[in-house]
């Protein structure tokens, strides 16, 4: 018994022929235009899955390198103020040496005291530096109020008074899945320093127990021993700096390589090779002409074209 095929099931099927063909041809021009082999999540289900997590990961990694560079921008406006009292301290130095020499008088010691109330107010200055965002860089976790306040004294050869507003916080910041780093030092390093007279001093007020001492025609026996106290903890805390700002370097260097890993893992996954592809493509196309060829003939195979 022999089997008889509809004349429109022939032609359905040939259409669907071409259509499947036409969808073949069209994705692969798609893929070429795009550069890319997967454009719908069907293409390939897991390698979309893996992409999606690629692309979490790097997110996360792009915020890591900037949070790096914020803390590097807040550390180097540190180190520009830490350095500053540095230079201040060392010029107070060098005037407290001439300020105790036994063979300046009263009117001298008096010149090189004006000069030290300017060192004084250029200090708070310093320790009240402002980042871009004006917060306060040296106050802890409260950025909206001055580290440090100043009382000038109300008389020549009497003290001033000096006030740290802020708090002892660091604030931490990720620069890796498991790196922090601080941002920055609290304003409590410029207080409570050890006086060579017993009990505790300040950056300031070790400048101005001097500055009082020069005015009232006397010298600073304990300045010098107390200045450099000072000196060698603004140069720890400058080390401290730097070597944050060495480790967020190589952390930073560190992520760079992680990104181009995953870039290199994405591309695999996801760019087209376009010698396949195009490749692909002219198969393709030839596919559809056969395909098209061939349903010519079929719609020339009916009855009526052999009783012609």
């Amino acid at each position: 018994m022999s089997t008889r095929i509809a004349t429109p099931y022939m032609f359905a099927s040939g259409v669907d022929a071409m259509l499947r063909k036409q969808a073949d041809l069209t994705h692969t021009e798609l893929q070429l235009a795009e550069g890319k082999r997967i454009l719908r999540p069907s293409d390939d289900a897991s390698a979309t899955a893996q992409l999606l997590d690629l692309k979490e990961h790097k997110a996360k990694i792009d915020q890591y390198q900037r949070n790096a560079d914020a803390v590097t921008a807040r550390l180097g406006q540190e180190e520009t103020a830490l350095s500053g009292i540095s230079n201040l301290l060392q010029r107070v130095r060098e005037l407290t040496v001439q300020g105790n020499n036994g063979a300046l008088g009263a009117e001298q010691r008096a010149a090189v005291a004006t000069e030290l109330r300017e060192h004084v107010d250029a200090f708070v200055q310093l320790a009240n530096t402002q980042d871009a965002n004006g917060e306060y860089i040296f106050s802890g976790y409260r950025t909206d109020t001055e580290a440090i306040s100043y009382t000038p004294p109300a008389t020549s050869g009497a003290n001033g008074t000096f006030t740290y507003n802020g708090d002892t916080g660091q604030r931490m910041v990720k620069i890796a899945d498991s790196r922090e780093v601080a941002m920055g030092d609290a304003g409590d390093m410029f207080m409570s320093l050890s006086a060579a007279a017993g009990g505790s001093t300040s950056i300031g007020a070790i400048i101005d127990d001097i500055a009082a001492s020069f005015e009232s025609g006397t010298t600073a026996p304990n300045g010098l021993t107390d200045l450099d106290t000072a000196i060698d903890g603004i140069s720890t805390a400058r080390a401290r700096v730097g070597g944050r700002m060495n480790a967020i370097d190589q952390q930073r260097a560190m992520n760079e390589g992680f990104t181009l890993a995953v870039e290199q893992v994405r591309s695999n996954l996801e760019d087209l090779d376009y010698s396949e592809a195009i490749s692909r493509f002219n198969q393709q196309l030839t596919a559809l002409q056969a395909s098209q060829q061939s349903f010519l003939k079929i719609q020339d195979l009916n009855l009526f074209n052999f009783l012609r």
